[in-house]
């Protein structure tokens, strides 16, 4: 179990350095954090994406009559994901909050929040293409491994629209909170419950 915990943070660590840099790099400056933010990004999206993977996964096995995809390290809620998702999926909102500051950088405004969303449809696969091959390079195994092999297993076509449907949500989400006076019990608040949904699995 350390052994695999360890793996999950080095993961997360790559990530976080990764994309800092590259949003660095685009808007030629290093970037200020705005800490509360950051971690209210990083808190709602670890409660939405792990949630929404579990339902969209069995919405998928109950329409195809198959499973899209099953975690290969610490499987829980039937293989839709995995105990170590309270590393990882916080980084997928880390992402955000970067791509949405070079995004405001470039003066780059989407007016539709729900907009926003859609972009997971692209971005998601991508990161899971990275993910995997950090874990195969380094550890010897798929993070997790989809069944269709149109991607090689790494991701999938198919899976594009359910990240859309997740995004969508995650964006409307995120662009309500911001606009809620600041408090620390939402990213808290939403932090634990994702916790308990792994625990729960």
């Amino acid at each position: 179990m350390t052994i695999l915990l360890m793996q999950g943070l080095s993961g997360a660590l790559v990530g976080v350095c990764l994309f800092y840099l590259l949003a660095s790099l685009i808007i030629r400056q290093w970037i200020r954090i705005d800490f509360y933010q950051l971690v209210l990004f990083m808190a709602v999206a670890f409660l939405v994406a792990i949630v929404f993977e579990v339902l969209l996964g069995k919405l998928y096995y109950f329409v195809i009559g198959r499973p899209l995809w099953q975690y290969r390290v610490l499987p829980i809620h039937e293989g839709l994901t995995s105990s170590l998702n309270f590393i990882i999926w916080p980084i997928y909102g880390y992402y955000w909050y970067f791509m949405h500051r070079v995004l405001h950088a470039h003066r780059i405004r989407i007016r539709r929040t729900w907009m926003k969303g859609l972009a997971s449809g692209f971005d998601g696969p991508l990161l899971e293409i990275l993910a995997n091959g950090f874990f195969l390079l380094f550890y010897g195994t798929f993070y997790f491994y989809y069944l269709p092999g149109d991607l090689r297993h790494f991701t999938s076509i198919q899976v594009v629209p359910l990240y859309m449907i997740m995004g969508i949500f995650l964006a409307l989400l995120i662009g309500w909170l911001e606009r809620r006076p600041r408090r620390w019990h939402y990213p808290v608040g939403f932090y634990l419950a994702g916790v308990g949904f792994v625990l729960a699995g």
